[in-house]
């Protein structure tokens, strides 16, 4: 399944796999603030569930997910021809952790508490949007 856009009138969809509901939450309210639909999932599974083939333009991955991590969701769809963009997120992250996450196709590996700008400008700069005004 490889990676598609959606159709340029539709907003970018932008999934969130966290298992923290307020995680989930506040992501969602940061991305909406750029006008990008936000689908939230609580682990890889309920992700690889729901999505049916319907395309997202990134995925924002918490890396210590219940069931199948992070990392090895990134390495299920790599495997599968999915070149989605993923951003993994990692409470406490350590230099080899990191170096797989890349060596696996992780666009970007940030570091929890991350900054919610940290976040914004990943999500812009492979959606290809401008930078919101304040």
């Amino acid at each position: 399944m490889q990676h598609t856009l959606a159709p340029k009138d539709a907003p970018p969809i932008v999934g969130v796999i966290d298992p923290d509901p307020v995680a989930r939450s506040g992501l969602r309210t940061l991305l909406h603030g750029l006008g990008i639909d936000v689908s939230t999932f609580d682990s890889a599974e309920n992700f690889l569930l729901a999505t049916n083939g319907r395309a997202v333009a990134c995925l924002i991955v918490d890396l210590l997910l219940p069931g199948m991590s992070g990392l090895e969701l990134l390495r299920r769809l790599r495997s599968a021809g999915n070149d989605v963009p993923v951003i993994l997120l990692a409470d406490e992250s350590d230099v080899p952790t990191a170096v797989a996450a890349m060596r696996e196709g992780a666009t970007d590996f940030i570091e929890k508490p991350y900054v919610d700008v940290a976040v914004l400008k990943q999500v812009q700069k492979l959606l290809h949007t401008p930078p919101a005004h304040a």
